[in-house]
């Protein structure tokens, strides 16, 4: 390092943006990149106070006290004039003594004032520090009642986590009753729910009228647009739906609202192709847009690897190539960055190939000399339950991590844990570290432009280079690109995010016209209103229950009131003995069963669902998902498993991931919805032959909540939220065999317990 030049370039740079030649976001890259190449070297007294002086231009005094993780020692012996008016600039950046913002965050927090409405719509870098701020308004303006809406059940149980053990939040545990879970018993003198979409609208069913919520948060609000959405499954869950649903119902009046996404691009009037519908969507609910988008408080650089025999990534990392081939490079790049101690992200396509070049990075021998004691109860754990040929547990043992959506859950948690803690040196990943993950790594490989098969849109791939670096951690991430367009992603044209409630032009399918403004309806969409109303009415069935299970449309709710009202006696018998075996054992009559998946498939939509109810076992009696439901009540995700190794010759990776499959995605997002409406339209139907309240009527109530959550009592579905090996959840849900239980737990099994049993009493304290 030239540190003369250097310090000459940044001080050209500070003098520009004081004469407004350049903005402050190109500031903070040049800050990060003086930062990042002076933190290797020795640090005298007056670099520290040059480097205080930065770090308060601009307005990010995080950027010195990371220093020390570097090994810096940060103590000032003695105070110029310029490092008081630092400290003195600092001081109106901290929230509480432990507690600090940096200068964008404050702009934020300053916007939020008491006794007015406050609505915002953030989009910002993976590095802004979007959840931390929500923190800081909550504990700002003191409000009663709040709901904080993630994308996954994983940021879910990390924030409550977190609110639970780190005392930088001791003020949420001490003020809030916390609430992750839909069923709640009872409410606090003041509340905080920590949902996701799903979840939300499911409360929302029970409790709509119960609790006004005076602040709500959603994080990756993007998913409102399903043109911004790639991913087939994401799609195929109609998560779009539920966001969108999800917004409607935090927008009530006088609730305060931050909606937060990060690299959201938006429409801009004086264009040619403008959609107005976003802008719509602002006006019409009262939200002011903040478009911090370029601030990344972690500078990104991008090193394109083409044919070249040699690449230079910066002065600590470069790249001699014996090969052209792209799979050789990869264990190259790898080598190198093991070289000079440092860990990496391999971005892949799909999961296949996450598996597949994990398998290439074994063979290299790279990581031979790879010391795994340190988690050695882990991979044991791993080679317990899932067998020694499971490509994930041979990852391990070599220091990889393989993570995408088909690894069972708190597999994956564990493995993002190691990484983060520097016991894996390579985390091989699809977009699921895009989503509900927060990892600690400087170095990002990217070997494809594609998510599946599908071209990354700029969003996507700028979401992905964010996951080089971390805030508090690097000053600058690595994106290094193996042979392919990916750049192409990151410079092309942004698409613009869209609400198709608020476009009167846009297709609307029966869901959204019940929660779009008259405005923006057509007259066939009146009419279908209308229609269906007349329907209700001619079945006397209750708004109340016409507006559970959002997510599946009135049309379908009528046709499955309509077929069960037809059902024969010794249909509705085989129903009876289905609930009375779920009561009685918790596991599922196959007969009753099959009647109500028979009533159900008309309405389905979902092509894996269809297929599983289509497709009938060797006897042509039962269809294949009635033995998938009857093996995993059963057995869990271990006995889904054993039963397509045993009796479908699958090998252990096809079985794992096609158990996952089913039971993350299939089971979650679709099964329980369905049997929702089943059980809230049988339970009406029969009520009404009964003559008795709906709520004297007992239906599959017990298989629902088991399906949702993987528990049935309130520590088990905590538990399960939180990740945790089978055995323990069932400690929870068994609580005559208690010791029995705990006796047969491993040494990994027992690690988590403790850190799970400490939540719950926490959580229910």
């Amino acid at each position: 390092m030239d540190r003369i030049k250097e310090a000459a370039d940044l001080i050209v740079d500070i003098n520009k943006y004081r004469r407004q030649k350049i903005q402050d976001y190109q500031l903070i890259k040049s800050a990060c990149t003086y930062f990042d190449r002076i933190k290797g070297e020795q640090i005298t007294q007056a670099d520290l106070r040059f480097l205080r002086y930065v770090a308060n231009i601009i307005g990010v005094p995080h950027f010195y006290d990371v220093l020390s993780k570097f090994g810096k020692e940060l103590e000032l012996e003695e105070h110029d004039l310029s490092t008081i008016s630092s400290l003195i600039s600092e001081a109106t950046l901290h929230t509480s003594d432990s507690s600090k913002v940096h200068r964008y965050q404050k702009i934020i927090l300053d916007l939020f004032q008491p006794s007015k409405l406050n609505r915002y719509f953030l989009s910002a870098s993976t590095s802004f520090g979007k959840t931390h701020i929500v923190f800081e308004i909550i504990k700002k303006l003191a409000y009663k009642n709040v709901v904080l809406i993630f994308p996954t059940i994983a940021l879910l149980s990390e924030n409550l986590e977190k609110i639970i053990d780190d005392p930088n939040f001791e003020y949420f545990k001490n003020n809030y009753t916390i609430h992750t879970l839909s069923e709640v018993e009872s409410f606090g003198e003041s509340n905080l729910f920590i949902f996701t979409p799903e979840r939300f609208l499911s409360f929302i069913d029970k409790n709509e009228h119960l609790i006004d919520f005076d602040f709500a948060f959603i994080d990756e609000v993007y998913k409102i647009d399903n043109d911004y959405l790639i991913d087939d499954e994401v799609r195929e869950n109609e998560r779009d739906v539920a966001y969108r649903l999800a917004v409607f119902y935090t927008l009530k009046p006088n609730v305060n609202v931050l909606l937060a996404g990060p690299y959201i691009d938006f429409s801009d009037a004086s264009e040619k192709n403008y959609n107005a519908s976003f802008d719509n969507f602002l006006r019409d609910n009262n939200i002011e847009l903040l478009d911090f988008n370029n601030y990344e408080i972690v500078n990104k650089s991008f090193t394109d690897i083409r044919g070249a025999k040699t690449a230079i990534a910066d002065e600590d990392l470069n790249f001699k190539f014996e090969s052209s081939n792209k799979t050789d490079r990869l264990v190259d790049i790898v080598k190198a960055i093991k070289g000079i101690g440092e860990n990496t992200i391999v971005y892949c396509s799909g999961r296949s190939a996450t598996e597949s070049y994990a398998k290439t990075l074994i063979d290299s021998n790279i990581f031979s000399d790879h010391n795994y004691q340190p988690y050695n109860d882990f991979v044991t754990h791993i080679k317990k339950y899932f067998g020694d040929d499971w490509v994930v547990y041979r990852a391990l043992l070599n220091g990889i991590g393989i993570h995408h959506g088909l690894v069972p859950k708190y597999i994956q948690k564990e493995i993002i844990n190691l990484f983060n803690n520097d016991r894996l040196k390579v985390l091989i990943s699809t977009t699921t570290i895009t989503e509900g993950v927060n990892t600690s790594a400087k170095n990002l490989v990217v070997l494809h432009n594609k998510k599946g098969d599908k071209d990354l849109k700029k969003f996507d791939a700028k979401n992905i280079a964010g996951r080089a670096g971390r805030f508090l951690y690097h000053y600058n991430g690595r994106v290094l690109v193996l042979q392919n367009k990916f750049m192409d992603a990151i410079n092309a044209v942004p698409d613009a995010i869209k609400h198709k409630n608020y476009d009167f032009e846009s297709p609307k399918d029966e869901i959204d016209i019940y929660y779009t403004n008259d405005a923006y309806l057509k007259p066939e969409h009146r009419a279908t209103i209308a229609s269906i109303a007349q329907r209700q009415i001619e079945r006397a069935i209750p708004d109340e229950v016409f507006n559970m299970y959002k997510v599946i449309s009135r049309s379908d709710k009528i046709a499955i009131y309509d077929r069960i009202a037809s059902l024969t006696a010794n249909q509705f018998l085989s129903i009876r003995m289905l609930i009375r075996k779920l009561n009685y054992e918790m596991d599922i009559d196959s007969d009753g069963f099959q009647v109500v998946i028979d009533v159900l498939f008309p309405v389905i939509k979902n092509q894996k669902l269809l297929f599983l109810i289509e497709r009938k076992d060797k006897n042509n009696r039962y269809s294949i998902l009635t033995h998938f439901v009857h093996f995993y009540l059963d057995g869990g995700f271990i006995g889904s498993m054993n039963f397509k190794l045993k009796t479908k010759g699958k090998t252990k990776d096809e079985a794992i991931k096609e158990t996952a499959e089913f039971v993350y995605n299939t089971l979650k997002y679709q099964v329980v919805k369905y049997l929702g409406v089943f059980n809230i339209m049988y339970k009406l139907y029969q009520s009404k032959q009964q003559q008795v309240e709906i709520d004297q009527i007992t239906g599959i109530d017990r298989l629902l909540t088991k399906l949702e959550y993987n528990a049935l009592s309130e520590n088990g579905r905590i538990a399960s939220d939180y990740g945790v090996p089978s055995n323990v959840v069932e400690y929870y849900e068994n609580s005559e065999q208690q010791l029995q239980i705990r006796a047969r737990f491993d040494k990994y099994e027992i690690s988590v317990f403790d850190k799970i049993e400490k939540i719950v009493k926490k959580h229910k304290g």
